[in-house]
């Protein structure tokens, strides 16, 4: 057993990682989900097992030996296996998801969970482990669901939850279950927004808890390794699974099966890896991130953060979205002076990022006119955007996918500040001009430097 482990605080926020199967009734009533759910004894009770031999067959009792063993079982002992017993009710027909409490999760995994050695407790052996949940101030309510239901207002929550528990001096790390669909934003925004040097972990699932070939109990405790470990410190916010630490700038989900994430961005990869005897690093991000980022929160961000949008660029786009964006960013200015901003983000050809002609005036215009800073992403997701002349009036986002680049933006609006638009679009003033552009250089450098 370890001894002075660390203590590291799960923030859960649901996902397939905590999503497991609900309660049924005993199978005894029928239907087709006649699986035994791990339940909690009211009182001990004796109960006779079978004799059975390595293989699992029934062995003969030899002279003077019962043809069982007797054992009494305790409410003490913590979970068992057996039917869920609830009067009145029908067996479900078929699996609706559940989203577990994270408790439930880690007491399951250390009574049921083992390693390759047979060993299990493993995630009480590892650490201290602390819940802090992530609670919506408007209703009072956790959240607990999958992330494909996932705004900016849930971003937020879970930063502030991160950095609150990271504050407290006994804290060694976090770890963030979070669902796959929008694991890689969750991390990069954290990336941007964690005020720590402390290791932060978002670890995630494929398959849901208690389905076969799970994988997200393994990747839960993987990712309380890496929490743990003294060496994951100044790592920035990194994502684990399959045995695999992912670098949150880079990261991305490529399939629904285990293995289905990968680090992009040109020469991007895995970081480190997790083994039986210990979790390796072997690079680290060279970008700037957590408490070294220049977007970084050092109080509770708002609910409330600049609206960016994202335009995808293929033969026969047009400027039609990007004049429904620009509408209504000149709408809800019109509605509100103190909105927090707006910009687009454009999916472009791959290598320059550089969008259709057809979009290209109208994007120079929102950049001109109404001040909306533009960034051009790479539709190729592999290598950075050079900068071109003809492209002055815009940011480009190195190699950053355009849904990270998006997280950035959002970011640097918010630090920054919106572009000063140009008074008179056809003859604009040469210091007007100039201003506009020292402004632009100011996101490309976040954008160079992140």
């Amino acid at each position: 057993m370890t001894t002075n482990k660390p203590t590291i605080v799960i923030v859960p926020t649901g996902g397939t990682i905590q999503n497991g199967l609900p309660l049924v009734t005993s199978h005894r009533a029928g239907g087709p989900l006649n699986v035994l759910r791990a339940q909690r004894l009211h009182q001990p009770v004796t109960v006779r097992i079978a004799r059975e031999d390595r293989d699992g067959h029934s062995r003969a009792a030899a002279d003077g030996e019962d043809a069982f063993h007797e054992v009494t079982l305790t409410p003490e002992d913590g979970l068992y296996l057996l039917p869920y017993m609830e009067p009145g009710h029908e067996p479900a027909e078929t699996y609706s998801s559940f989203h577990l409490a994270a408790e439930r999760v880690i007491e399951e995994i250390d009574r049921f969970g083992v390693d390759t050695n047979g060993r299990n407790g493993l995630l009480s052996d590892t650490a201290h482990l602390r819940i802090e949940r992530v609670i919506d101030p408007d209703t009072g309510e956790e959240l607990r669901r999958g992330g494909e239901t996932f705004t900016m207002r849930e971003l937020v929550l879970i930063a502030n939850t991160v950095n609150s528990a990271l504050a407290r001096p006994d804290v060694d790390g976090c770890v963030v279950p979070h669902g796959t669909f929008t694991t890689e934003e969750t991390a990069c925004f954290l990336h941007y927004v964690v005020d720590s040097i402390k290791p932060v972990v978002v670890a995630a699932a494929q398959r849901r808890h208690g389905s076969i070939g799970n994988d997200g109990d393994w990747n839960l405790w993987d990712a309380v390794r890496v929490a743990a470990s003294p060496e994951a410190a100044r790592k920035g916010v990194m994502v684990v699974l399959d045995e695999q630490i992912f670098p949150a700038r880079d990261v991305t989900k490529t399939n629904q099966r285990p293995g289905g994430f990968a680090a992009l961005g040109g020469s991007a990869s895995a970081i480190g890896s997790i083994e039986a005897d210990r979790v390796s690093f072997y690079f680290e991000p060279t970008r700037l991130h957590t408490a070294g980022s220049r977007v970084n929160s050092k109080s509770p961000l708002p609910l409330a953060l600049p609206r960016v949008d994202i335009v995808k660029t293929y033969a026969g786009a047009d400027d039609v979205p990007i004049g429904a964006f620009v509408r209504r960013a000149l709408e809800e200015r019109a509605a509100d002076e103190n909105h927090p901003g707006h910009g687009i983000v454009v999916e472009g050809f791959a290598y320059s990022g550089a969008p259709h002609g057809l979009q290209h005036p109208a994007l120079e215009e929102a950049v001109a006119r109404h001040g909306i800073p533009v960034v051009l992403a790479s539709r190729g997701l592999r290598g950075r955007i050079p900068r071109e002349r003809d492209q002055s009036l815009f940011v480009t986002a190195d190699n950053l996918s355009a849904v990270k680049a998006r997280l950035l933006l959002v970011l640097a609006i918010r630090a920054l500040g919106p572009l000063t638009a140009l008074t008179d679009l056809d003859n604009p003033a040469p210091e007007e001009q100039q201003r506009l552009l020292h402004e632009i250089e100011r996101y490309q450098d976040i954008f160079d430097t992140h």
